[in-house]
């Protein structure tokens, strides 16, 4: 017997078992995202309820809405959204939670996974992710930056990816991708290299 199952049905599956999305997408890649960053916010575990979670989930939901939906006219116009959102999301943080430092490292992080994982899903799934794609920001960690001096000898930044407090700082780790690979989009490079993939 020939299986009846379609590319779609394994596609579905993966995303059942590493996303989980109980409400929508857009909430299964906010939490996906989180989870990939929230180890390095030190000291949040001893104070963070669900409600604290959950309206800074709907912030990030809300400002990363926009860097999908709003016209850009190019990549510095997308940039600088980019960089408020940024800002944006961490005064939120610091509403919530006074004690806790929380960097433009992480909220990029944040932001830039999650932008990511809606674009993996494709826009069957996610209608207009692929509107703005070609200006999105690679998620900058130690694995990027790992492949990206191996592949493109771009140096690391001067401080953990989780510690950058100076958005031209990490914005300059960006210029430097888009400056080596000109003739691609920069999330493009960095879908491929993390899936062991080189490009030129």
């Amino acid at each position: 017997m020939t299986t009846i199952l379609k590319q779609s049905d394994f596609e579905d599956f993966w995303i059942r078992v590493y996303l989980n999305p109980k409400e929508d997408f857009f909430t299964a890649c906010a939490d996906r995202a989180y989870r990939d960053l929230n180890r390095t916010i030190h000291g949040l575990a001893k104070i963070q309820t669900k409600d604290n979670y959950l309206r800074i989930r709907a912030i990030l939901i809300k400002i990363s809405k926009e860097l999908i939906d709003l016209d850009f006219k190019d990549q510095h116009s997308f940039d600088k959204a980019h960089r408020a959102k940024c800002y944006q999301l961490i005064e939120s943080f610091k509403a919530e939670y006074d004690t806790v430092e929380y960097t433009i490292g992480q909220a990029q992080k944040w932001i830039n996974m999650f932008l990511k994982y809606l674009f993996a899903l494709g826009e069957s799934r996610v209608s207009g992710i692929s509107k703005n794609y070609g200006y999105f920001h690679v998620p900058l960690d130690n694995i990027i930056q790992d492949l990206f001096l191996d592949k493109a000898r771009i140096k690391r930044v001067p401080v953990s990816w989780s510690r950058i407090v100076d958005y031209e700082i990490y914005l300059d780790y960006q210029k430097e991708i888009r400056k080596f690979y000109k003739k691609s989009i920069p999330l493009d490079v960095e879908f491929k290299l993390f899936n062991g993939d080189d490009i030129v």
